[in-house]
């Protein structure tokens, strides 16, 4: 008998939702926990969390990191204009049902269950679930392109949205001038020029990982993003204490390249790393220097993963600036269900038209692409 049961907190989950989840993805659950644990989510965040455990009798056989939102900050599936025409004819948006990872626009599978057999099932519970909660939708964001999911989620009537993300594939470079190689002259040049003027400033490089991460890194590498956001006009998402905590507990998984200026740190970026795969996530700076973020959001993780004969480097969302750094544009794709028929019809419409633009478009950007064809 295959039953649900819904927590309201990831530090009392059973113990074995961490051996179910693995090492595979950029998430884990102590990433889910101490972003708990550092109040970044939780309490009056807006994310309220509502995760699902799958058993088959007693055993645990699925996990689903869920939340409701009463906002759509930190998703990065932007959908603020599907809240406003709810406004407009008086319907409330939020609160929301969101299936996904705090905070990351990164591909990767959000329904951990044993076997196949148990998604449908949980489709069917969360749909259910939407509606005793009078929830407005349910929003599962960035899944893996190849994802059988992907299908029942279109079986089921939920809208496909495709936004365009950027990837730089390792095809066995032997060092960075290999992969310079394979560039078209113009991009080869626009990269080697960015480098040059990063070496005019005479600045240097280290990258940092493990146990050599420590609280003064810790608190440099915090100091460099919260100016990111506050730049930007708004506060950083992610409390200081989570990357205070999550850095020295999960260090294997965490990497910082930090840039050095008469021998004192000026900028850095954080990366997460697993399975083979680089993931950017956050950089900043405490001193402009020309070229610096290409270095240090797109080189230097370039050059760590052919150091170390990863597959993959993630470089985010949008940014036609990586497509001449030598990355590639691929869709990612979110799935949703709207509950009210009318609207539900409307966002069908709209994501299909939206998606033959995104095909348009990344047709374009593929015939702009850096790579020697």
């Amino acid at each position: 008998m295959v039953s649900f049961k819904e927590y309201e907190s990831f530090l009392n989950l059973p113990n074995s939702v961490d051996q179910l989840i693995g090492d595979n993805y950029f998430w884990n659950l102590n990433l889910l926990k101490e972003l708990e644990s550092s109040k970044s989510i939780g309490g009056d965040t807006g994310w309220i969390i509502k995760s699902i455990c799958i058993f088959d009798h007693e055993e645990l056989v699925g996990f689903i990191p869920m939340f409701i939102k009463h906002h759509s900050y930190g998703e990065y599936v932007f959908d603020w204009s599907w809240a406003e025409a709810h406004q407009r004819l008086g319907l409330s948006y939020f609160p929301k049902l969101f299936i996904g990872i705090p905070f990351s626009p990164v591909n990767a599978n959000k329904f951990i269950v044993k076997n196949a057999k148990y998604r449908d099932l949980a489709i069917e519970y969360i749909e259910k679930f939407m509606v005793n909660e009078n929830l407005s939708s349910i929003h599962y964001v960035f899944s893996r392109y190849d994802d059988e999911l992907n299908y029942l989620f279109k079986a089921r009537g939920w809208a496909n949205r495709k936004t365009i993300q950027y990837v730089w594939d390792n095809e066995n470079y032997s060092n960075f001038d290999d992969f310079l190689k394979i560039l078209r002259s113009e991009k080869r040049k626009k990269i080697k020029q960015d480098r040059k003027k990063v070496a005019l400033e005479k600045v240097s490089f280290k990258t940092i990982t493990g146990n050599d991460i420590n609280e003064d890194l810790i608190s440099f590498f915090y100091k460099c993003y919260s100016m990111t956001y506050y730049q930007h006009g708004s506060p950083p998402y992610i409390n200081k204490s989570f990357f205070e905590s999550y850095f020295i507990k999960n260090s294997e998984r965490v990497v910082i390249f930090v840039a050095y200026k008469d021998q004192l740190p000026v900028a850095c970026s954080f990366s997460l790393q697993a399975n083979n795969i680089l993931y950017g996530r956050y950089w900043g700076a405490v001193q402009f220097i020309p070229s610096l973020h290409f270095e240090l959001s797109y080189y230097q993780g370039i050059q760590y993963c052919i150091n170390n004969k990863f597959d993959r480097f993630y470089a985010g969302i949008q940014g036609e600036h990586k497509l001449s750094r030598g990355f590639n544009p691929e869709f990612s794709d979110s799935f949703h269900f709207l509950k009210h028929p009318q609207f539900k019809k409307a966002i069908d419409d709209f994501v299909e038209r939206e998606a033959d633009l995104n095909e348009l478009y990344k047709k374009e950007l593929e015939q702009r692409s850096s790579i020697k064809s």
